[in-house]
């Protein structure tokens, strides 16, 4: 093999494609599917390639060309190994790498740093630095903090602890989300971004999430576990070095964020600031999915998933409907979404860019509706980066209207969400329908055994693992490397796909059917619409509507109470109804109930023209089927005006026949599946 001194010169353009043809398999690459790893053209590996040939010829290594089908590097792994050795020449930063690594040393100097100093430290020219840090301070100030420079003083970050918390936690959490992450908290190698977070506190912060995960009824998402683990380490280390006061009283939260708390707390050995438990209250709620039909909440989630659903189908014609858990899963990313855009919390979409360029469609009409939905809403305008993951929603299910038949049963991982998972998924389904994606898998916990069990012949992942079992690392949005990988393993695997299992027809518990259908009879043969003559307030209305099924003084004074102290929570009026929704669990009634006030003339209140008010009612228990009950009659009365309209306009039998018929349809599509 020939030493570096005695080889013909090689670009820097040429040295990259060397060192990538060294790492990817030994497979066909097309000249564009090779520029497209390294970010190039295929102009530019058509005029690098002779040069390369003749360095990879005099170095002792094999490259075949051939027409029609590409490039091969044919050595084995351990030349590939040594061909890595000899090109050298250190890791070539991208320039958003280079901004993450900017950004980081920033973050943990403190204070002002010299430009000369960064320079160094990121090996670049000044002439780099400057406009590194021009693009660094335009994302800053769109997260509220600012790039300051003065002459004589140097470089540094300016702005509130939390907003430094928040920009420092986008720039890490796509890293953590698209590597082994526990695999980088058991290693000791430094020289990354992500050595500005504190091993030993992640490692201790994960290990009392997961004890939460195993006493309570929380199972986190990959993406919102990693999430949770850097705001909490990133959140201790500003405690520790005092740029964050953790003085002042609690805040009031629920039993189990109280206790993830206080749990966080004792084992790092630092008192948390005072927010971080309503923070946590909220993240709990919204990170595991919780759904409960009088939460403030919930009102919100559904009325922004109706308009995006209907905006949808009306920008694509398709229905979207039919498809059964697809308004559940839009509504459990809606959760956290709300919650980060109310807070002014930036994400960042690392797929965006591919999904405006490769689905203009696509985008064009999400952006539309989402614009439409907030305006709608009185919401803050939805960024780009969320209406990117929502695009990728919407297209997993537009995507599965074409899909064809598979054979090669497959598995996806995904740590970056639901999301990226459904929209790789249905690209699979679209592009190569000899595999069969059976299910999203968590990367934490992998249980390849379970998977043999199964008959899945293949893991798809967007991060490498490291398990005993065949498995492909893909991009979430596909390239053309990977298309090759993919068809490779197909051609691979389809010889050994096992036949596929047959699982036994999902039953439904007989008693909780029984319970299920007398809920639904009781609530439709106590519907009631009353006339008030002329509330003039709110408050009226809640008077009228705690008695509206309560006959008794003290009933009626409990379920006042309880829709005023829920009215305090947020607000009711639902817009596209024009209509307050009083809702509240009550020890006052008996079982669930629906009914609605109808005013002589409409009350205007706080810019609202409120035209009547929909009383939804239910028992303060456990009974699961009460929650399952008043869960779908708050999606029919979102998804149907009709049925307010019935309301308004007195016709109790129209409302109500409506009603059934919805509810019977949606509550055997729930049975299928329990």
């Amino acid at each position: 093999m020939a030493q570096q001194s005695s080889l013909p010169l090689l670009t820097d353009n040429g040295r990259k494609l060397i060192r990538k043809l060294a790492d990817l398999p030994s497979v066909w690459l097309t000249a564009a599917a090779l520029g497209e790893s390294v970010g190039v053209s295929r102009r530019t590996v058509m005029r690098e390639l002779p040069g390369m040939e003749k360095w990879l010829k005099a170095a002792g290594f094999r490259l075949v060309r051939s027409p029609g089908q590409g490039m091969r590097l044919e050595e084995e792994e351990q030349r590939r190994a040594a061909l890595r050795a000899l090109v050298g020449g250190g890791v070539v930063l991208s320039k958003n790498e280079r901004i993450d690594r900017l950004l980081t040393l920033l973050f943990a100097a403190g204070g002002p740093v010299k430009t000369q100093w960064l320079a160094e430290r990121l090996d670049v020219s000044e002439h780099t630095l400057s406009g590194d840090l021009n693009a660094a301070a335009d994302w800053l100030l769109a997260r509220d903090v600012t790039l300051m420079r003065r002459a004589g003083v140097g470089v540094w970050l300016e702005g509130t602890p939390e907003s430094l918390r928040r920009a420092m936690g986008v720039r890490l959490r796509p890293q953590l989300t698209q590597m082994d992450w526990q695999q980088f908290l058991e290693s000791r190698q430094g020289g990354t971004t992500l050595d500005l977070l504190d091993r030993q506190d992640m490692q201790t912060v994960a290990r009392v999430l997961q004890g939460f995960e195993r006493r309570g009824r929380f199972v986190f998402s990959d993406s919102a576990f990693v999430a949770l683990v850097l705001h909490l380490t990133l959140l201790a280390g500003q405690v520790r070095s005092g740029t964050l006061s953790a003085e002042g009283p609690r805040d009031t939260a629920g039993r189990d964020a109280a206790a993830l708390l206080l749990s966080v707390e004792g084992t790092l050995g630092v008192r948390l600031p005072a927010g971080e438990a309503a923070y946590l209250e909220r993240y709990l709620q919204a990170a595991t999915g919780e759904q409960d039909w009088d939460d403030p909440q919930q009102l919100q989630v559904s009325q922004l998933a109706a308009l995006l659903i209907q905006g949808m189908e009306r920008e694509t014609g398709v229905t979207l409907t039919g498809f059964s858990t697809f308004r559940a899963d839009l509504c459990a990313h809606l959760r956290p979404m709300l919650l980060r855009i109310t807070r002014g919390e930036r994400i960042e979409n690392p797929q965006l860019d591919a999904v405006r360029t490769q689905y203009p469609a696509l985008w064009d009409a999400v952006r539309l509706v989402c614009g439409e939905a907030a305006r709608t809403l009185r919401l803050p305008p939805i960024p780009d980066e969320e209406a990117g993951f929502l695009a990728m929603h919407f297209g997993a299910v537009l995507e599965e209207c074409e899909k064809a038949r598979r054979r090669l049963r497959a598995v996806v991982v995904c740590p970056m969400g639901l999301a990226t998972s459904r929209f790789l998924t249905s690209q699979l389904d679209r592009e190569f329908p000899l595999i069969a994606v059976e299910r999203m898998c968590p990367m934490r916990g992998l249980d390849t055994d379970a998977l043999r069990r199964e008959g899945i012949g293949l893991i798809l992942s967007t991060v490498p693992l490291h398990v005993d079992f065949p498995h492909i690392v893909v991009s979430t949005v596909l390239q053309e490397k990977d298309r090759i990988l993919l068809q490779n393993a197909i051609d691979s695997f389809q010889r050994q796909a096992s036949a596929p299992v047959q699982a036994a027809p999902p039953t439904a518990d007989l008693r909780y059917t029984g319970a299920l259908s007398a809920c639904v009879v009781d609530l439709l043969d106590t519907l009631a619409v009353r006339e008030v003559s002329a509330p003039r307030s709110r408050r009226d209305l809640i008077r009228h509507a705690a008695r509206l099924f309560c006959n008794t003084p003290a009933g009626a004074r409990r379920v006042e109470d309880a829709l005023v102290r829920r009215e305090a929570l947020g607000d009711t009026y639902i817009a596209p109804l024009r209509a307050l929704l009083l809702h509240c669990k009550t020890d006052a009634v008996t079982g669930c109930r629906l009914g609605y006030l109808h005013p002589a003339r409409p009350l205007a209140e706080d810019g609202h023209d409120i035209q009547g008010a929909i009383v939804m009612l239910a028992p303060d228990g456990p009974e699961p089927v009460w929650q399952q009950v008043m869960q779908q009659v708050s999606a029919v009365l979102i998804d149907r005006p009709e049925l307010v309209r019935a309301l308004h306009t007195g016709d109790c039998a129209q409302a109500a026949a409506l009603l059934e018929a919805e509810l019977g349809c949606r509550l055997q599509s729930g049975l299928t599946g329990r």
